[in-house]
């Protein structure tokens, strides 16, 4: 569990590898005020969908080999949760901020990856986990580029994306496995 904790977090980041939120995150970066009640949201829908798809594509897919509509699946799960919980958060804190396409691909990768629905749902909760872990840093990012280029004409965003680029060449430098291929 350990080992899956860190690789879904640090080594194989769906932001960081897939570009899984990746314009997403830049707009949280802006305000992170709401930060917490998102990321208590998006791992409790993460949570409810990836065991339901896991258990629906295992249990009634798998025998009938139709597996290929596991997405399909998730996707239906996630329309129905997200809308509970999101209408749940719009009365009791009156707020509202939907993220779609984060959760619904960290539960789909999550479904694929794992063989068991344990597995499964600590997946999914460490790829939300891992998207979450990178706002800090992109609203760290933001934060010295605003101040480094005090113009409003500017779009920062090229520059965000560039810095979250050197970021990932930072951090997966040391992965030399390519090299192998070649002795």
């Amino acid at each position: 569990m350990l080992s899956n904790a860190f690789y879904y977090i640090f080594f194989s980041s769906t932001l960081l590898v897939y570009g899984i939120g990746m314009d997403s995150i830049t707009v949280i970066g802006d305000n992170p005020r709401h930060i917490l009640l998102d990321f208590i949201k998006m791992l409790f829908i993460v949570t409810a969908t990836s065991c339901l798809t896991y258990l629906t594509s295992s249990n009634f897919l798998f025998k009938i080999n139709l597996m290929e509509l596991y997405p399909f699946i998730a996707t239906l799960f996630f329309i129905v949760i997200s809308g509970m919980i999101e209408s749940v958060v719009r009365i009791t804190a009156r707020s509202t901020s939907a993220e779609y396409s984060v959760p619904l691909l960290s539960i789909i990768i999550a479904v694929n990856e794992s063989h068991s629905v344990a597995e499964c749902v600590l997946n999914s909760c460490f790829c939300v986990i891992a998207y979450f872990i990178c706002v800090p840093i992109v609203y760290s990012f933001k934060n010295s580029i605003e101040r480094t280029f005090p113009s409003h004409d500017f779009h920062n965003l090229g520059l965000i994306i560039a810095s979250i680029a050197i970021l990932i060449l930072v951090l997966y430098v040391g992965d030399v496995s390519w090299i192998r291929n070649f002795y």
